[in-house]
């Protein structure tokens, strides 16, 4: 089989498996598998895999078929302009987790936050976009060692120092206060999970999707834990589902939380919600 057989195996194979993407997917699964670049895929195009190649190439392909996500079969994916290392167990970062760490350093420019905490880190691409272009020193935790592993990982790809920390949300930090707490928490309704694409619910990790019976089980811990981590003044950062901005804030507010804002990503959906932790010498009832 030539690269061109090759390239048109792979397309023709996907798009039977309904897979929108499945020209981009093929080229992917085919760099990988022959180490070509894009413009050697098409100049290149008669030169015959070798049995390696080939056998790589096409367990990639199956493995697509299947609707595993193209990030954990070539084990990277991007986020803000950073590469981050991906594996099976780690939540693939999504391109509307931007709008979070964009949204963090606006305040930023304000706020001059000199210490900052991300809460389930996952792969650790919001605390390492955030320090990669700001001067804040970051925490990041997670509950799963997994997770710590691929962040560490990525830390040292994007040559940033963070302290990570394996904690069930704040459980095992030490006791400190943050400028400002910013977490993507599981937020998906149990129930829903199932209702998921084939290649979210039957791969990615259950643990970093659940967030609870009404999907608000971790905001409300988080708001409840964060406050005694954060300085009076400082600011709680969440990515929400679109549909959550209204009981977020309402959670947040319940919490006595102030100046609550809703953000959107660029679908125009709500996707971010941020609100301070009072001074003492402002009343919350």
């Amino acid at each position: 089989m030539n690269v061109k057989e090759a390239l048109q195996l792979a397309k023709k194979r996907l798009k039977q498996c309904e897979i929108e993407s499945y020209a981009i997917d093929a080229k992917l699964i085919l760099k990988k598998a022959t180490a070509l670049s894009e413009v050697e895929l098409y100049t290149k195009e008669n030169v015959v895999l070798t049995q390696e190649q080939q056998s790589i190439f096409l367990y990639d392909l199956e493995q697509r078929e299947q609707h595993k996500p193209m990030a954990y079969i070539t084990g990277i994916c991007e986020f803000m302009g950073l590469p981050f290392v991906v594996q099976e167990g780690v939540l693939i970062p999504r391109a509307d987790t931007e709008t979070l760490v964009e949204t963090v350093l606006q305040y930023h420019k304000k706020e001059h936050f000199t210490k900052i905490i991300d809460i389930c880190t996952g792969t650790g691409c919001i605390a390492i976009s955030l320090a990669k272009y700001s001067n804040i020193a970051l925490c990041g935790t997670d509950i799963s060692n997994i997770a710590l592993e691929t962040a560490q990982k990525n830390a040292q790809k994007n040559h940033v120092l963070i302290k990570w920390l394996q904690s069930n949300l704040l459980e095992s930090v030490p006791k400190q206060h943050f400028d400002a707490i910013v977490s993507n928490p599981p937020y998906i309704a149990t129930e829903e999970i199932q209702t998921l694409m084939k290649s979210v619910k039957d791969f990615e990790p259950h643990l970093a999707l659940d967030g609870g019976k009404d999907g608000f089980y971790f905001y409300q811990k988080i708001v409840e834990q964060g406050k005694q981590y954060l300085k009076q003044g400082g600011w709680i950062f969440f990515e929400i589902g679109y549909q959550q901005a209204n009981a977020v804030c309402n959670i947040l507010k319940q919490n006595g939380f102030l100046n609550h804002m809703v953000y959107q990503d660029l679908a125009g959906l709500d996707r971010v919600v941020a609100a301070q932790k009072p001074f003492s010498a402002i009343k919350t009832s």
